[in-house]
């Protein structure tokens, strides 16, 4: 009898879920003949039980009871008809905790906030930030900014395409790879003007170490032969000049002589009109 038990008081733990997640349904189960249940559509502004907090403080009309923002209420949320570019204003309701005088009041999606409606006060009234008239350098200020800022997002995004991993330098601009190439171009530039002036200074060391003025005294002797050679060359080319020109045949500058009248002689015909004669005494 005592294992019977035992077994009967087992069964129903082990057969039983605490939270059943399939359901039987028999054979001849038939959805079609479930009653179904109707919604509460009484009313078109149903009020949904929330929890929240105050969004601004304020002051209970009846009590006087100071109510701080951020303070955490049982209320209660209802949809309203009103709406502001297609946006749906809502109603919520909260009591007093001094009082239970209820208060209620509206979201203001014009100004992103909520705007008080009965039984409670703002303790102070938030300014309203007024935008500034934007004058005509302001304005072509502004689309010269965003221009410029267009240009940077297209350049990053033709770069990023090439090369994931590449980032624009913040404080002086440009490309981080540009730069460090340039940067190395200088650094080996730089090595080859040591390298120059190190072997320079060698060649200086040598000499004196073989006689400063033995170097000096060649090199001024070779200075002195330059000299000497473009003096002799500017000689003979003026030797030259002068022969040449003297082989030149002299041209005849004398011109032919002209046969001038020495008298006059004016005849006379029956016309009446004087005849000149032009001839002269050799004629």
């Amino acid at each position: 009898m005592r294992k019977k038990l035992r077994e009967d008081i087992a069964l129903p733990s082990i057969m039983s879920e605490r939270k059943a997640i399939n359901k039987y349904y028999p054979p001849d189960y038939d959805p079609s003949k479930v009653v179904k249940k109707k919604k509460n559509n009484s009313s078109s502004n149903q009020t949904i039980k929330i929890r929240m907090m105050a969004p601004y403080s304020m002051r209970c009309l009846r009590c006087n009871e100071y109510i701080a923002e951020r303070r955490s209420f049982n209320a209660r949320k209802e949809v309203t008809n009103e709406r502001y570019l297609n946006i749906k204003i809502v109603r919520f309701y909260i009591t007093c905790p001094g009082c239970n005088n209820t208060i209620t009041f509206k979201t203001n999606p014009a100004e992103a906030g909520y705007t008080p409606e009965d039984g409670a006060v703002r303790n102070f009234e938030p300014s309203k930030k007024k935008r500034k008239q934007e004058s005509e350098d302001d304005l072509l200020k502004r689309l010269e900014t965003e221009e410029e800022e267009d240009k940077k997002y297209q350049l990053l995004m033709k770069k990023r395409k090439n090369n994931p991993f590449w980032k624009e330098q913040d404080a002086t601009g440009g490309d981080v790879m540009e730069k460090f190439e340039k940067r190395l171009i200088e650094q080996q530039r730089q090595q080859e003007l040591n390298a120059e002036l190190e072997a320079i200074q060698q060649q200086v060391e040598s000499s004196k170490s073989k006689g400063g003025d033995e170097v000096l005294s060649k090199l001024l002797e070779k200075g002195e032969e330059e000299n000497k050679e473009e003096i002799e060359i500017e000689t003979e080319q003026k030797a030259e000049a002068k022969t040449e020109a003297k082989e030149k045949p002299t041209r005849n500058t004398t011109i032919a002589s002209l046969k001038i009248p020495s008298k006059i002689t004016i005849r006379k015909k029956t016309n009446g009109l004087p005849s000149l004669d032009y001839s002269s005494d050799s004629d």
